[in-house]
């Protein structure tokens, strides 16, 4: 019995040593299962065959270059980028694929068969943003009103601008086509509230008021609607002409734009819009530097023309009149504005100074009353874009944005500098030296070229 006992024993001990069962309880088998499994190199048992590494891959074959994805192209290169919105990149690239931007920088591979413009020693800016027109393009609706080779469009290009408001949307200048040109259908409500028309002022006021009322009743309408179905909802048949104004400002459906200057008018105008919460664009404004924060409290936005002028009201006794500080002052205190000349239109008489084809003179001027001039940049790109709604598409140079440009032989606001091209939805629109209107002006760009063969005025002796 004891020796079966001991071959019993012997033969059990075989058994654990060949098969590796350990002699601990099912808890503890347990665990160090999980532990093995946390970490199999540290905690492999001894006498447990290591598995095989795994087959090392193949290396995958190198993949080819993709071909260039199809789509028009066009690369300026060299030229000195103001994004506007980011930074001044010199000696940068461009690059817009279907009249869209997809790449802004120095180091920027450009497709082979894209279109190349070689603008080193040129500035390349956002095309500008005229928040008003005239004559630029048509008075309605594209399709019906638009000249597809309106001298009014070239003009409007060779001044720099893009795009405009012409008082039903707005619109980018190209040529050649009737479609496409819209670039939002904008209508602001046209108001006036200055003290010269005291009926005026007390018509829209009543009209706030009463609409104001209108609305509340319709607000409680719905509740009373909620216990009974069958409420009767307040009549809304007397809302037409200055009511549906009103409406339509207390709703926030459209942006108030009026023709304000005193400081005592846009007091009175400031504190309307406050009190009736609707938004606002105020064109002149010539006496805002006097309290600025007034415009700032109501949020209302402004159009200035920094060289129009305004003598000082003596019977008032009070500050008055226009500043050429007007601008910088309004900067300072955080009201956004962009800049108009006095003139809408283009003048072909000669060089009146005060029209569109100045529109970057006019911000200069700015300047000259202490505005930075990245500011006054800005006044006539992005500024007037994100007054008219479009600043997604237009007004500075980004990655997505319409590839809207100009490229200038020189600084934008300095008198001297002309546009050599104005770019559209990746398109020249414009080239100088091509249109014969105005490459006789410093054909290469240089500050004292010599005078054109072919030249106006004449001179006397000159032959006819």
């Amino acid at each position: 019995m004891i020796s079966n006992f001991k071959s019993f024993l012997v033969m059990l001990a075989v058994i654990l040593l060949v098969t590796d069962i350990p002699f601990t309880g099912g808890t503890s088998v347990q665990l160090a299962g999980v532990a093995e499994a946390q970490d199999p190199p540290r905690r492999r048992r001894r006498g447990r065959r290591p598995q095989p590494p795994p087959p090392t891959p193949e290396p995958l074959a190198k993949e080819e270059p993709l071909d260039e994805p199809e789509g028009e192209y066009l690369a300026i290169e060299g030229a000195t980028i103001h994004t506007i919105t980011g930074p001044v990149i010199r000696g940068g690239t461009v690059l817009s694929k279907d009249g869209k931007i997809v790449s802004i920088g120095v180091d920027i591979a450009v497709p082979d068969d894209a279109q190349k413009i070689d603008a080193s020693g040129h500035h390349l800016y956002p095309g500008l943003v005229a928040f008003r027109s005239n004559g630029l393009v048509g008075s309605g609706e594209a399709e019906k009103s638009q000249d597809p080779f309106a001298l009014g469009t070239v003009t409007g290009l060779a001044a720099g601008i893009t795009s405009t408001w012409n008082g039903s949307r707005v619109s980018k200048l190209i040529r050649g086509q009737v479609t496409d040109l819209t670039l939002r259908r904008q209508s602001f409500i046209s108001i006036s509230y200055r003290s010269g028309n005291p009926g005026k002022k007390k018509e829209l006021r009543e009209a706030l008021e009463k609409v104001q009322e209108h609305l509340r009743k319709m607000e409680q309408h719905a509740l009373e609607k909620q216990k009974d179905p069958d409420a009767a909802a307040p009549d809304d048949k007397w809302i037409r002409g200055p009511y549906a104004i009103a409406r339509s400002l207390l709703l926030a459906e459209k942006v108030a734009i009026s023709r304000v200057s005193t400081i005592f008018d846009l007091r009175e105008i400031c504190q309307l819009a406050r009190r009736f919460g609707f938004k606002m664009i105020i064109e002149g404004a010539e006496e805002a530097w006097i309290e600025p924060g007034l415009l700032a409290r109501c949020g209302a936005s402004v159009v200035l023309t920094p060289r129009s002028r305004r003598d000082r009201d003596e019977s008032r006794g009070a500050a008055g009149g226009s500043s050429i500080e007007n601008a910088r002052i309004l900067h300072e205190s955080g009201v956004p504005f962009s800049i108009m000349p006095a003139s809408k239109g283009i003048a072909l008489w000669g060089l009146a100074g005060r029209d569109l084809s100045h529109l970057p003179l006019e911000a200069a001027f700015a300047v000259r009353g202490g505005l930075p001039e990245d500011v006054a940049v800005e006044s006539i790109t992005i500024e007037p874009a994100r007054m008219l709604g479009v600043a997604d598409r237009v007004g500075s140079i980004e990655v997505g944005k319409d590839a809207d440009f100009i490229i200038m032989d020189g600084d934008l606001l300095s008198y001297m500098s002309h546009v050599r091209w104005a770019i559209i939805d990746g398109k020249v629109q414009y080239d100088k030296m091509e249109e014969g209107l105005l490459d006789h002006i410093r054909p290469p760009g240089e500050d004292d070229p010599p005078a054109p063969d072919d030249h106006w005025p004449r001179r006397l002796g000159d032959p006819l």
